[in-house]
Parts: C-alpha cells; structure tokens; sequence
C-alpha cells in the first residue's frame, strides 16, 4: 500500500514540473527562440529527444494540458482545488459558474474518499513526511525537540480569517501560504524566469517548525486546504475497519499515525487521510479500507471479539 502511495506521490510531484517545462518547451519552440533552448538543459534534453514530428505533437499536447494541482486544465475540462475556488469567489465577489463547476471533481472524490487529496496527492505532503523521519534521526541523537501542541481547530480560524481577507480586501491571501499553490508558483517561476520566488522561504519556514518545534505542525492545525478538506470528509464513505478477531492489540498503529490518532481503540475522525500507514504497521487483515453507506463514523468495528477496556490494553510500541 505505501509502495503505491508513494507512487502517486511521486508521479504527482514528476507531473507538476512536466507540465509547465513542456509548456514553455512549447512557447520557445513556436517562437523559434533556438538560444533560450539551448541555454536551458531541460529544454535542450527534450529538444533532442523529440524530433519532426513528434516534436510537434509535444508542442500540441503542451497547449491542452496546463495547471497544476491547485488548477489544472486539461483538454479544456478544468479542475480547481476547492480553496482556490472560496478564496477566488471571495476575492472577486463574484460566483462564476465554470470555476464553482472546476471543484466537482475534487468534491466528489473527498465526499466518497474522505482527505485523501492531503494524503496521496498534495505535493507538499512527500516533502513533510520525508521532514517527520529527519525530525525521528534527529532525537536519536538525543538532540531535545520540542512539540507545540495546538487545537486542530485552528486551521479553520486561518480558513475563515483568509476568506474574510479576500473579502474585504479583494486580496488573496491563502493562496500566497497554501504549499500546494506555493510550490506550484515556485516551480513555474523556476521553469519561466531562472529564479526561485519568495514563497520559497514558506516552505523552509515549516520545515523548521516542524523539524524542531512542532510535529506535523502544518497539516494538524494550520492549512486552510486541510480545514476545507477535513469539514467534507465528515461525509466521507471510505473508512478504515478493524477486525477485532485479528488485531492483537500491538499499539503499533498508533505511533505511525502523522496525526496522533488511535486506530487501535477509537473511531478514526474526519483528521485522517487515509494514508493506510496504520494499515501497513499492522499484521494483514488487523485494519483494511472498506466502505460504508449505513452511518456516520470514523472507524467500524466487528461486532464479534469486542476488545477490552482501553484501561487494560497492553500498548507495545516497539518492534
């Protein structure tokens, strides 16, 4: 499972440096501006590698895929992150019907999936977890890391305080501090003009934070993409089942989780993101992804084996 998530990941993060790199491909070879190609290793590499015409079809594919994954548009079907169409709406005061149709997709999918975008997708989210396991090396060295402790709540005060900016200001504030917009940016700044831009310094500021003063700090309490996200998938129905006959009760889901949830003995909240690292901590069966239509929840219980009392669990979190 994890193999497969990082392949998305992976694939996701490939994606969004493609998609502008051939686009600007597209711009220099149309304006037949040999030099910035050959200046460019990238647009050199594919220059050489496409030829006649399937150079030409690279151009046209690169004028009918654009975006990234806060917007993309693809064959004319656009695509939006949620938060990018509220702080939009919010901004301009004005409901414009094809960008509210642009969040359907996403919409849809969290509705059924739950946070998965925040999981498998977000491009930032690789980045963070790669952060949490050099934040694990960096306490074995016995160096004192603190952990700053928020309300979860919190991200939707940020959510609100952006929405309330963008209206009253006619500014977009969110989308300056939102990772996923700000990598998208930065990546096209790179790729259009050589040069890294400011929000550059956002992405290190929480690596910090999170490597030294609070764990997971970004997506537990403060992105606004996470609060939107999390509110719908209240509604999700994917959820995550234990078999109460084949969990042994080894507490080795719960150390794994990146929000400090319990797997073990309490229902998973709209907070998780299905990442299914708890899936693979535990032994096969213990815990799998199944959907529900009947009710509300986080996470189903057999009705067979009840486990015990969480006051007499035998926690193990070693191994």
């Amino acid at each position: 499972m994890q193999v497969f998530r990082r392949t998305v990941q992976i694939t996701v993060l490939i994606l969004i440096i493609l998609i502008p790199l051939f686009n600007y491909y597209g711009i220099k070879v149309h304006q037949k501006d040999d030099a910035a190609i050959g200046k460019s290793l990238p647009l050199s590499a594919i220059h050489s590698v496409f030829k006649g015409e399937d150079r030409e079809k690279v151009i046209e594919w690169s004028h009918k895929i654009k975006g990234s994954v806060w917007t993309i548009d693809i064959f004319g079907f656009k695509i939006s992150d949620p938060l990018a169409v509220l702080e939009s709406s919010a901004t301009t005061l004005y409901l414009y019907w094809p960008l509210l149709l642009s969040m359907l997709v996403p919409l849809l999918v969290t509705l059924v999936l739950g946070r998965v975008y925040c999981g498998w997708i977000c491009p930032v989210n690789l980045l963070l977890e790669i952060n949490a396991k050099l934040r694990k090396l960096l306490e074995k060295t016995r160096y004192r890391t603190r952990d700053i402790i928020f309300s979860r709540k919190t991200k939707y005060l940020v959510l609100v305080i952006g929405i309330i900016t963008a209206y009253l200001a006619g500014m977009p504030l969110l989308s300056l501090i939102y990772p996923p917009a700000v990598v998208s940016r930065e990546i096209f700044y790179k790729i259009y003009n050589g040069v890294w831009g400011n929000g550059l310094v956002i992405i290190v500021l929480i690596l910090f934070i999170e490597l030294i003063l609070s764990k997971r700090w970004w997506c537990r309490y403060i992105c606004p993409g996470g609060a939107v996200y999390t509110g719908l998938s209240m509604f999700r129905r994917l959820r995550i089942k234990r078999n109460n006959q084949l969990c042994d009760q080894c507490g080795k889901c719960i150390p794994v989780c990146p929000y400090d949830l319990d797997p073990m003995t309490k229902e998973l909240t709209e907070e998780c993101d299905h990442c299914g690292q708890c899936i693979s901590a535990c032994k096969p069966g213990a815990l799998k992804y199944t959907f529900c239509l009947r009710r509300p929840g986080g996470l189903f219980l057999e009705k067979t084996a009840p486990l015990d009392p969480p006051q007499k669990l035998f926690i193990s979190h070693g191994g």
